[in-house]
């Protein structure tokens, strides 16, 4: 019914445990009439595309968006990225930086210099955490920066960022 990454914080089990055992008791008090049953918050103001090459990777990212109440569709490569934005606008994209085909510098370059009116927030994920690959990735024209492993906390924090974003330039 849950799970939480490792090392586990005392906020986030506090969160889960929450989130788990309150639902069915606000339906149980509901059902017999006493208050409203809270509903969960959706979230379906951003559409995400998720570049990223390593089913597993895939499968934890996709877990930690639905946790997060979003939804994302997924491109295994650059080339993939580039052909799922022909035929769908996404407002952000989680784009790995090392995938076969297309890496993830060079499709978002692509996507650069297509200059569509409206262009995604594109947010790199990768496992290089070296000094000056921040640099490199925001050069090449991405907005911002996760490295792997990916913490459900910073995922937040980056999608909240693109929403300000989104916001400030009318998207």
């Amino acid at each position: 019914s849950g799970w939480l990454s490792k090392p586990i914080r005392l906020l986030q089990l506090r969160r889960m445990l929450v989130n788990l055992l309150i639902p069915e008791s606000m339906e149980t008090i509901a059902a017999v009439g006493q208050i409203p049953p809270r509903l969960p918050e959706i979230r379906g103001d951003l559409v995400i595309l998720m570049a990223e090459d390593n089913p597993v990777n895939q499968k934890v990212a996709l877990s930690m968006l639905k946790r997060l109440n979003y939804k994302a569709d997924v491109a295994n490569n650059g080339l993939d990225v580039l052909s799922s934005l022909e035929t769908k606008a996404y407002d952000v994209i989680l784009m790995d930086i090392q995938m076969p085909d297309m890496d993830g510098l060079n499709a978002t370059r692509c996507i650069r210099e297509q200059r569509t009116k409206k262009q995604p927030y594109i947010i790199a994920m990768t496992a290089y955490a070296l000094d000056g690959d921040r640099e490199e990735f925001l050069k090449a024209g991405m907005n911002d920066y996760l490295s792997k492993p990916i913490r459900i906390d910073e995922l937040k924090l980056a999608l909240d960022r693109c929403e300000k974003a989104l916001k400030e330039r009318g998207s």
